[in-house]
Parts: C-alpha cells; structure tokens; sequence
C-alpha cells in the first residue's frame, strides 16, 4: 500500500506545474452543448471552454459534459487493453509509462481546435473498448509554445517539495512537428505519519504499547520527447520518455511497554524506467486505413529494507529488472458511412528477472521463488463490427483471441500455456439528446502481476510474502448497463450498474514450503464484484451560485470470493466498498481569479492472509485552492492541502497459525496521522 500511496503522490508532483483547477461553469446556459451529428459524435469547438479560461487539454476534458475520465490501466496484458478513455487527434499515444493524463495536460489549451465526445460508439472510430471516449484535436496552424513552472509543498515539519518544469512543443510546417518536457521534482509520502501502536493479548494484556513516526519521500526528473512527420505515404508519431526515482522511508517506533525500547525499519527504492514507442497510420484507399504501433520499455528496481532493535537485525534486499515489447497492426474499413470493420493482432512479450535475498541475524532464510526468471509471450487476434443504421442506434460486436506461453526458470522450472477468447457485444440507444441507455457484455481477462512470482518483505508491516509460481490471470465476465441524462445545458447525470462474474480470483493464500509457512498472491477460485457508479455535473447557475460547476462521483462496491483458509465467504482483499470524491470551482471573471475546493472522502478496506486479517482506513482529504490569473500567460495557485489533516488507520488481527485453526495472539491499532501543508505553483506560458 505504502508505493501505491507513493505513485499518487509521486503523480501529483509530476503533474504540479501544469495541474489547472478542475473544470469551471460556462457563462449561465450561453454555452449549451452542441447536439451530437448522425455519427454519434457530439463536437465542442474550443469556444465552448473559454468562458473558464483552460489552461491545458485536460481543463478542457475535466469540462466535457457526461463525460469522466479513465486513465488507463499500464499494468495490464499487452498494448490495446491499456487504453483510456482519450484520444490525441484520433490516435492513442504510444506510451504505457507516462500517464495519459500527463499527455493530455501537456497540451496548451491554446492549441486545441475542439473536443470531441463520442458515446457508444461510431464507424470508424476505435473505442479501445471504452463506452464513451474523447478525442482531442489540435490546431494545424498553431507555432511554438513553451511553458516553465515552479512550485513547492511547505510541510508543517519544515520539509519542502521543490519541483520544476519546462515544456514545449513547435510545429515546424503542416506536416512535421516536436515536443518536449523536462521535470525535476522532490517529492513527500502523504501515507507516512506519526501516530499510536498498540497491541492488545485477547485476555486484555499489553502486547506492545508504542509510538510510531513514519517519513517518506525521494526525488526524481522526467525527460519526455516526442517527434510527428509524414512516412511512407503514412504519418508517423514517435515518443520516449527516461525516468529517475529515488525513494526513501523511514519508521522509528518508540516501545513503552511492556518493556521499553525502540526499532527501527528503513526502506530504500531506486528506479530507473525508459520507453520509446512509434504509432503509424496509413490510408490504404478512401474506406481503409492501416495503423502499426509498436512499445519497448524497461525498469529497473533495486530495493533494501532494514529492521533493527537493538537484539535482532533483518535485512531483504531485491533486484528486479523488467520490460516489455509489443508489436501491433490494425486495419480498418468503413463498408458504408453506418457500418465499419475492424481486424487486428498483437504480439508481446514481457519478463522479470528478479533476486532476493532475505537474512536475520546475519543467517540467510530461504524464500520461495527468491530467484526467478518469469516470461510470457502472448499474441491475440481481434475483429470488431460497428454497425449504426441510424442515430438512436449503435450495435458494437467483437471476438479476442490470446493464446499465451508463461514460462519461469531459476529456483523453478515450469512452463505453462493458455487460450483465451474475449468476445465482446454493446449496444446502446438514445432516444432523444437528453437521454442514452448504453448495455455492455464482455468476456476480459486480468493482467498477471509478475512480482506475484517472487518473494518480498515489508518489514514495517512485518509481512514476508513468499512468491508463486502457479498463478494463472484472473477471468471475468462483465455485464454493463448505463444511463445517461443530460440537463440544463452541460449539465449530466450518469448511473452505472456492474456485475462481473470471476473466475481464477487472485487474492492471498497460504503457501506451504521447508522453510514454513507464508502468504502469497494465488488463483482461490470463482468470485463476483459488483458496483454501482454514480457521476454527477451540475452547474450550479440556476441554484444561485453563478458560474460555478460541482462534479461529484461516488461508487459502492460489493465483492465477494471463499476465503482458502477458512472456507467461509469474504470481499476481495483490498477493496474499498465505498469511493468518492467532490468537486466544486467558481469562475469569478471580475477578479480573473477561480476558487474551489477538492475532497476525496474516506476509504476502508481489508486484506486477508492466512494468518491476519488487516483492515485499514484512509481519511477524508480536503483541499480548498485559489487561482490566480492576472494575464492570459501567467497563472498562480495556492492549495490549503489536506486541511482536515488525513489519518491512516491499521487495525490487524493476527494469529498463531492458520485463522481456522489457530488461537488469537492478539489485535494491535495503529492510527496515522499526515499534517496539513501549503502547496504553491507559479506557472508562465510563452
């Protein structure tokens, strides 16, 4: 949980010199949405966003009515099941370890000609199989632009966060054009916090009685460059990015009883990432157009982690090396203007090459798959048919195929091979503009985590989890209903119902080895996960607030699968029944300034291994800004970050063994808290 909570941070500081306010309202009904043309594409000129003074492409998506955006998943299978929701003049950049959203907001609002909505579907148009996409257009006259920012976090315990960034692109003629972006950042782990740590014996004795004071964070920089010229008859769009990243944490826990002492636990990653990618379309006749993409990228990742009481000493250290390499070709056909064709494969191949080594006391311990050498080699063909007759109806069909060969060697040899097929069908009716029913069923299958292969330790959660070397992906069947409902101009209203059926659920078991028992990832059988999602757009004119705009999104989420060490039903470990978050921004045009204010509410949700079950807690973030603009090309934004000063809560039942056998040795509560700080950033477009 700690890198997860470490990327989002990590995230938020990547994106600190070109982060806007969240989308703002139009001026009153003024600038209603445009009605979708017979094709099913709903087109917003960049007039339409004006009136709330965009910064970059991503203001403008966060704008679109309806419309919420969905990044991408980089951790799963190959290139095409990697797809958001938004694409950059028709195509998807070819890029799996920079966000999507860090390519959108490194468009300047100023060179986009208009966005694009396309709901259900169209001919033509590749939806990656999303139900609702955006494609953002840029300008074809538009020269060179160039943008430097600073900015900074002020912590409570006198930490800062510099980070600086510098950016441009230049259009060289019609045909041929370049980008660039530098950033240099230090960044803070808002998951780290001080706070109590007690553990309590189930006849009431103190266990431990202690004190915890967790610091976390690195530094790093970014080097992005991408090129775009004619080929072959074809356009031609290449892009590389190298990243740095050094991160540190650091726990002292001070033990009051029932003996007193201290220990202490210290982590250090360094990661170095590099991908280089090319996505080339070519028109093959006035119906037809061919699209090859192909993906290399690597990471390296060394990793130590210490313990130490002053009696006992641990150490765990890992060096894993991992890439990727996907090849992909698609043709596509428009047999009329109402029905299109699409054919396609895909070749990848994807390892990890990993070393462990785990010792106490300075005597080496053993560890399941502590020296492994995974790889897949996966190939898929697809064919997708969408069919609209008229403007109320879309019919999208389609069939995967992925045949894949997972292989590892070192510790253990073991060589296995799958078929899957992914059939695919959506259909989707809008009666009227206000109104669109959108019914998906669709046959996926999960990305295999290879670090699930081989060992690791978390010393500050005293967890050492052991690898597998059986795991098989997980398979779903999903069925999908949505309804959309469009109000007072842009305003939307979205409902989502879900129901996936699993099977092959990875979650935690117990993996029996010589050197004991440990937890690890493992297939424990068939599960469900259902959801209903609700997105809210509500510009807040008609209610009395003028040119203000609430965005709200709320999710309850219901899972469950048989737990393999007690045979009794539970949710899927790690997933949170509720999550939301709100949004509000008011343009105030006479101030050139914007305010608002983000909230993420609370989460909880619990992990299940053999031995423990821990449940944790992530408080409710708040975060009031204010936005400056006192010229077109100079912005300045303060953020009054986490205000209610988030808490982290851990609350663990562990026992002596086995949960369905084993007695209770006690429960231990560790609560968490992160102070609040300033955030400031200054940013300058020429």
């Amino acid at each position: 949980m700690r890198r997860a909570r470490l990327a989002l941070a990590a995230s938020a500081i990547a994106l600190l010199a070109t982060a806007p306010s969240l989308a703002q309202e139009t001026q009153a009904l003024a600038a209603a949405a445009p009605p979708p043309d017979s094709q099913g594409l709903t087109v917003y000129p960049a007039e339409f966003f004006a009136s709330s003074s965009p910064g970059t492409a991503m203001d403008m998506v966060n704008r679109v009515p309806g419309f919420s955006f969905d990044g991408g998943d980089s951790g799963v299978r190959g290139y095409s099941g990697a797809a958001g929701n938004v694409l950059i003049d028709g195509r998807r950049p070819a890029s799996k370890s920079e966000s999507l959203e860090e390519q959108v907001r490194r468009i300047p609002a100023s060179q986009v000609e208009r966005i694009e909505l396309i709901r259900g579907g169209a001919p033509g148009i590749d939806m990656q199989g999303q139900t609702v996409l955006v494609n953002v257009v840029r300008r074809a006259d538009s020269r060179t632009q160039l943008l430097f920012a600073v900015a900074s976090g002020f912590l409570q315990d006198g930490r800062t966060t510099p980070a600086m960034r510098f950016e441009g692109s230049h259009r060289f003629d019609v045909d041929r054009s370049g980008d660039f972006s530098l950033l240099i950042y230090r960044g803070m782990d808002d998951g780290a916090g001080e706070g109590s740590s007690d553990r309590i014996a189930p006849s009431g004795a103190v266990v431990r009685d202690s004190y915890a004071d967790e610091t976390g964070g690195g530094l790093g920089a970014t080097l992005a460059l991408g090129w775009r010229q004619p080929l072959a008859g074809g356009d031609l769009a290449i892009n590389s990015r190298v990243n740095i990243d050094q991160y540190e944490f650091a726990l002292e826990e001070a033990v009051f009883a029932p003996t007193p002492g201290a220990f202490f636990v210290h982590d250090d990653f360094d990661t170095v990432t590099a991908e280089a990618g090319f996505n080339w379309q070519q028109p093959l006749g006035p119906r037809t157009r061919l699209e090859l993409v192909g993906l290399q990228r690597g990471r390296d990742v060394n990793f130590v982690t210490l313990f130490e009481d002053g009696t006992d000493e641990a150490r765990f250290t890992a060096d894993n090396r991992s890439g990727e390499t996907i090849g992909s070709a698609t043709l596509r056909f428009t047999r009329t203007p109402t029905w299109s064709l699409e054919a396609g494969g895909e070749v990848a191949y994807n390892f990890l090459d990993s070393a462990q080594t785990y010792a106490e006391n300075g005597a080496p311990v053993a560890l399941p798959a502590a020296d492994t050498l995974v790889e897949e080699l996966r190939s898929e063909a697809s064919f997708t048919s969408t069919w609209r007759p008229n403007s109320r109806w879309t019919l999208e069909t389609g069939l995967r195929v992925e045949t894949s060969t997972i292989s590892q060697s070192g510790d253990i040899s073991l060589e296995r091979s799958f078929v899957y097929p992914k059939p695919r069908a959506q259909l989707t009716w809008t009666p009227n503009e206000q109104n669109q029913l959108r019914l998906r069923v669709e046959r996926d299958v999960g990305q295999l985590n290879f670090d699930d292969f081989v060992a690791s330790a978390t010393f500050s959660t005293g967890v050492i989890t052991a690898g597998n070397q059986n795991l098989e992906p997980f398979k779903r069947t999903i069925y999908q209903a949505a309804w959309e409902r469009r109000f007072w101009g842009d305003g939307a209203l979205v409902v989502t119902l879900t129901h996936r059926a699993v099977t092959d659920a990875v979650d935690r078991a117990p993996i029996f080895t010589t050197a004991g028992v440990f937890d690890a990832p493992a297939n424990i059988g068939e599960g469900r996960d259902d959801d209903i999602q609700v997105n809210l757009t509500l510009p807040t004119t008609r209610l009395g607030i003028p040119n203000g705009l609430l965005r709200a999104s709320v999710e309850w989420n219901d899972t469950e699968v048989t737990d393999p060490t007690t045979g009794q039903t539970r949710p899927i470990s790690g997933a949170p029944e509720v999550e939301a978050e709100l949004h509000f921004t008011q343009d105030i045009q006479s101030l050139r300034l914007q305010w608002g204010v983000d909230m993420f509410l609370a989460q909880e949700w619990s992990v299940y291994r053999f031995d423990t079950v821990e449940h944790w807690r992530r408080g409710t973030w708040l975060q009031p800004f204010i936005e400056w603009k006192p010229r077109p090309d100079i912005n300045f934004r303060v953020e009054f970050a986490n205000l209610l000063g988030r808490d982290f809560g851990r609350d663990r039942e562990v026992y002596a063994g086995p949960r369905n056998v084993s007695p209770l040795l006690y429960r231990e509560a560790r609560h968490l808290n992160f102070d609040p700080f300033i955030y400031a950033r200054l940013r300058r477009n020429f």
